[in-house]
């Protein structure tokens, strides 16, 4: 119970110091507030375990990897084409939100002067980057490519910082967990989809792009739900593998998805 107690004040400190450094006044007039992933932040509050850490050096580094998430999550929801003047206006603010999560983070990295886990920052948002691009494009043939470009996209900052302090439980559950959450997330909005205009727009992310034909949407979901049978199985050994370790926290909400 007392483990319980303490990730949960971890969570909410955490929360509440990234809700401070990315608020900004004029950006929240026009509805525009960062977006953060609960479950990557009790991923993160786990991946980011030494032995010698003070509270003070982990949330310093918690913190920053949510604000390098909040800068690729504000501009992966960018469409490409909008006529609308209200939300041309909006995206631009946006753009510069994102812009503003991505000084912030540089900043607190190089504070640190920690020259491993700024080159870890750099290839893991390169590699999210590319995955999100790729996505975006179609630029996967097989199953087997669209699962990987998910996690490379979802996991890959958490899986190196797992892997930079050797927490072999978040490696184990990170990649998977995340992939079947943002999966399920897509087969919904797809399967709400499916009875309306073939054409009609869909929420913009790397997987869902403005308008795409019915042949593209039936093709994205068949692969979709192949994909996410692999992911459940390898969620399920991960779990298992974990023999009773696992934060309550986190256990939870990985049975969330597991039942969905």
């Amino acid at each position: 119970m007392e483990c319980v107690r303490t990730e949960q004040k971890q969570l909410k400190w955490a929360t509440e110091k990234f809700s401070k450094l990315s608020h900004h006044p004029f950006l929240v007039t026009y509805g525009i507030e960062p977006k953060h992933d609960e479950d990557k932040t009790i991923l993160l509050l786990h991946a980011i375990e030494k032995h010698d850490f003070d509270w003070a050096e982990k949330s310093e580094r918690v913190t920053t990897a949510m604000l390098v998430e909040a800068a690729l999550t504000a501009h992966e929801h960018i469409p490409l084409h909008n006529n609308d003047a209200v939300e041309v206006k909006k995206n631009q603010l946006t753009v510069l939100a994102g812009d503003l999560y991505s000084s912030l983070y540089y900043y607190r990295l190089a504070k640190m002067a920690d020259i491993p886990l700024i080159g870890l920052f750099s290839e893991s948002i390169q590699t999210m980057n590319a995955a999100k691009a790729d996505l975006h494009a179609l630029n996967w043939k097989t199953a087997e490519e669209l699962e990987q470009l998910i996690m490379d996209m979802e996991s890959t900052l958490i899986v190196n910082l797992a892997k930079f302090y050797r927490q072999e439980m978040i490696l184990r559950i990170a990649p998977h967990f995340l992939a079947m959450k943002r999966i399920i997330e897509t087969i919904q909005i797809l399967e709400e989809r499916g009875d309306q205009d073939q054409e009609s727009p869909i929420p913009h992310s790397p997987l869902l792009s403005g308008q795409r034909p019915h042949e593209e949407r039936y093709f994205l979901k068949k692969n979709l739900k192949t994909v996410i049978t692999k992911q459940q199985t390898r969620l399920q050994e991960g779990v298992e593998n974990a023999s009773g370790s696992l934060p309550a926290l986190l256990s939870d909400r990985i049975m969330t998805v597991l039942h969905v």
